[in-house]
Protein backbone atom coordinates (compact mmCIF):
# COMPACT_ATOMS: atom_id res chain seq x y z
CA UNK A 1 0.00 0.00 0.00
CA UNK A 2 2.71 2.49 0.70
CA UNK A 3 5.10 3.16 -1.64
CA UNK A 4 7.60 6.14 -0.87
CA UNK A 5 8.49 8.88 1.91
CA UNK A 6 9.34 12.50 1.62
CA UNK A 7 9.89 15.21 4.20
CA UNK A 8 8.55 18.80 2.35
CA UNK A 9 10.45 21.50 4.18
CA UNK A 10 9.31 25.11 3.82
CA UNK A 11 12.19 27.53 4.04
CA UNK A 12 12.41 31.00 4.60
CA UNK A 13 16.04 31.79 2.68
CA UNK A 14 15.36 29.16 -0.69
CA UNK A 15 19.11 30.00 -1.57
CA UNK A 16 20.85 29.55 1.34
CA UNK A 17 19.40 25.77 2.26
CA UNK A 18 19.39 24.93 -1.55
CA UNK A 19 23.16 25.22 -1.00
CA UNK A 20 23.22 23.51 2.47
CA UNK A 21 21.47 20.45 0.98
CA UNK A 22 23.50 20.27 -2.31
CA UNK A 23 26.77 20.46 -0.56
CA UNK A 24 25.50 17.35 1.57
CA UNK A 25 25.98 15.40 -2.22
CA UNK A 26 21.56 14.97 -2.60
CA UNK A 27 20.36 14.41 -5.71
CA UNK A 28 18.22 16.32 -7.36
CA UNK A 29 15.00 15.09 -9.30
CA UNK A 30 12.54 17.56 -10.29
CA UNK A 31 12.19 21.32 -8.97
CA UNK A 32 9.94 24.59 -10.13
CA UNK A 33 10.11 27.57 -9.94
CA UNK A 34 10.52 30.86 -11.53
CA UNK A 35 12.82 31.71 -15.00
CA UNK A 36 15.88 32.68 -13.34
CA UNK A 37 15.70 29.66 -10.66
CA UNK A 38 15.29 26.94 -13.32
CA UNK A 39 18.13 28.98 -15.42
CA UNK A 40 20.73 28.65 -12.59
CA UNK A 41 19.66 24.78 -11.73
CA UNK A 42 19.63 23.86 -15.29
CA UNK A 43 23.33 24.52 -15.28
CA UNK A 44 24.81 22.37 -12.43
CA UNK A 45 21.36 20.16 -13.51
CA UNK A 46 20.87 20.22 -17.05
CA UNK A 47 18.83 16.58 -17.44
CA UNK A 48 16.87 17.61 -14.20
CA UNK A 49 12.91 17.85 -14.47
CA UNK A 50 10.96 21.20 -13.79
CA UNK A 51 7.87 23.33 -14.06
CA UNK A 52 7.27 26.83 -13.98
CA UNK A 53 5.78 28.38 -10.69
CA UNK A 54 5.72 31.47 -8.70
CA UNK A 55 8.07 30.47 -6.10
CA UNK A 56 10.84 28.11 -6.25
CA UNK A 57 11.16 24.18 -4.71
CA UNK A 58 13.48 21.67 -6.02
CA UNK A 59 13.31 17.52 -4.54
CA UNK A 60 16.43 15.57 -3.50
CA UNK A 61 15.88 11.74 -3.41
CA UNK A 62 17.90 9.77 -0.77
CA UNK A 63 17.40 6.34 -1.46
CA UNK A 64 13.76 5.68 -1.77
CA UNK A 65 12.85 8.67 0.17
CA UNK A 66 11.98 12.24 -0.83
CA UNK A 67 12.98 15.62 0.54
CA UNK A 68 11.80 18.75 -0.46
CA UNK A 69 12.58 22.02 0.21
CA UNK A 70 10.31 25.50 -0.92
CA UNK A 71 9.84 29.04 -0.19
CA UNK A 72 6.45 29.10 -1.47
CA UNK A 73 3.03 26.64 -2.34
CA UNK A 74 0.02 26.79 -3.39
CA UNK A 75 -1.85 25.24 -0.49
CA UNK A 76 0.38 26.96 2.19
CA UNK A 77 -0.28 30.43 3.64
CA UNK A 78 3.14 32.39 2.86
CA UNK A 79 3.68 33.66 6.24
CA UNK A 80 4.52 29.85 7.16
CA UNK A 81 7.55 30.06 5.29
CA UNK A 82 9.06 32.84 7.55
CA UNK A 83 8.08 30.94 10.69
CA UNK A 84 11.37 30.03 12.85
CA UNK A 85 11.45 26.21 13.72
CA UNK A 86 12.08 26.55 17.58
CA UNK A 87 11.69 22.62 18.41
CA UNK A 88 13.70 19.92 17.79
CA UNK A 89 10.44 17.83 17.96
CA UNK A 90 10.49 16.42 14.49
CA UNK A 91 13.94 15.49 12.92
CA UNK A 92 15.23 13.82 10.17
CA UNK A 93 17.11 10.91 10.18
CA UNK A 94 19.74 10.23 7.14
CA UNK A 95 21.77 7.29 7.00
CA UNK A 96 25.73 7.68 5.87
CA UNK A 97 28.72 5.60 4.45
CA UNK A 98 30.94 8.05 7.09
CA UNK A 99 30.30 11.09 10.00
CA UNK A 100 34.12 12.02 8.93
CA UNK A 101 32.52 13.21 5.70
CA UNK A 102 29.73 15.07 6.93
CA UNK A 103 31.90 16.61 9.96
CA UNK A 104 34.33 18.06 7.15
CA UNK A 105 31.82 18.86 4.79
CA UNK A 106 30.13 21.20 7.78
CA UNK A 107 33.68 22.16 8.79
CA UNK A 108 34.50 23.05 5.05
CA UNK A 109 31.10 25.26 4.65
CA UNK A 110 30.80 26.70 8.34
CA UNK A 111 27.67 24.92 9.59
CA UNK A 112 27.20 24.75 12.88
CA UNK A 113 27.48 21.20 14.37
CA UNK A 114 24.84 20.90 17.64
CA UNK A 115 25.81 17.60 18.56
CA UNK A 116 29.61 16.68 17.82
CA UNK A 117 30.20 12.72 16.78
CA UNK A 118 29.68 10.32 19.29
CA UNK A 119 28.85 6.29 19.01
CA UNK A 120 25.85 4.80 20.63
CA UNK A 121 25.79 1.13 22.14
CA UNK A 122 22.96 0.43 19.15
CA UNK A 123 25.74 0.26 16.86
CA UNK A 124 25.50 3.97 15.13
CA UNK A 125 27.97 6.70 15.17
CA UNK A 126 25.63 10.29 14.88
CA UNK A 127 26.35 13.78 14.37
CA UNK A 128 23.34 16.57 14.61
CA UNK A 129 23.30 19.33 12.14
CA UNK A 130 20.54 21.87 11.74
CA UNK A 131 19.95 23.33 8.35
CA UNK A 132 19.77 27.11 7.79
CA UNK A 133 16.48 27.50 9.35
CA UNK A 134 16.79 25.06 12.50
CA UNK A 135 15.28 21.79 10.75
CA UNK A 136 17.65 18.82 12.90
CA UNK A 137 19.32 16.39 10.73
CA UNK A 138 20.62 13.57 12.10
CA UNK A 139 23.41 12.11 10.44
CA UNK A 140 24.04 8.24 11.66
CA UNK A 141 26.80 6.22 10.11
CA UNK A 142 26.17 1.96 10.78
CA UNK A 143 28.89 0.64 12.86
CA UNK A 144 30.88 -2.52 11.18
CA UNK A 145 30.84 -5.33 14.00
Amino acid sequence: MLNRFGVHIKVNDFEKSYNFYKSFGLKPVFTYGRSEWLEKVSKDFPELAHANEKYEGITFELGNSLLEIANGHIAVKPEVFKEDITSPKISAMIDVDSIQEVVYICKKNNYKISVEPKEYYWGTREVVVKDPDGFVLVFREFLKK
